[in-house]
């Protein structure tokens, strides 16, 4: 899994990884922006607390996860999740009971100051829901999604209340997960306010050792 706090690199790494290793990827915010965009029951409460910058309720993204991981039963990779410390519990428990232990949990450290340019550069295909960077995947808000051809947008979220407000919850309620995971010697942490694929080049690393 990739964890780390909002706008660290997160979406982009797991794509770099994917692409590499051949690793399933999943991202709950991905999929509660889709089921927002499809205005389902579940996609309504979504977009109320995506718009807010606020976490998802656990039995939410627990059940999201539960259905993904149904059919993706070989090498997989969380980005962003758990994001709480009673999530990782579950997820723990999830993990058990298919049987399918967590090999690694890789931390993107990122300063205020390279999250606040990542996020003023940062755009979401509202067709499929991938997040891109101006300036690496696209060179201006004008062009299609690089995925699908659909239109790329300024997330909901990507303002500085909204930002300022994720990155407290981050500090209490995701901070814990460092000690979780260093515990049961499954953490590495990986310095995330360098350039992109300097970052990779040291996941690759911790990936294949």
């Amino acid at each position: 899994m990739l964890l780390g706090p909002p706008a660290s690199g997160k979406g982009t790494q797991s794509e770099l990884i994917q692409r590499k290793f051949q690793i399933s990827v999943t991202s709950t915010g991905a999929i509660l922006r889709r089921e927002a965009k499809l205005n389902t029951l579940v996609g309504r409460e979504a977009g109320r607390i995506i718009s807010k910058g606020a976490l998802a309720p656990d039995d939410l993204v627990l059940a999201l996860v539960g259905q993904w991981l149904d059919q993706h039963r070989e090498a997989f990779l969380f980005d962003g999740f758990p994001r709480t410390l009673p999530q990782a519990v579950e997820f723990e428990k999830i993990l058990q009971a298919r049987q399918t232990p967590l090999d690694l949990a890789i931390f993107l450290e990122a300063s205020e100051e390279t999250i606040a340019f990542r996020m003023a550069h940062r755009l979401t295909c509202s067709n499929c829901g991938k997040v891109v960077s101006i300036g690496r995947h696209v060179q201006s808000a004008s062009e299609p999604c690089p995925n699908c051809g659909g239109k790329l947008e300024v997330r909901s979220d990507d303002n500085h209340a909204a930002l300022a407000l994720r990155l407290e919850e981050f500090r209490k309620k995701s901070l814990p997960l460092i000690d979780f995971y260093s515990r049961r010697n499954l953490l590495v942490k990986v310095d995330a306010n360098q350039e992109a694929d300097r970052v990779f080049e040291q996941i690759s690393c911790v990936i294949q050792e």
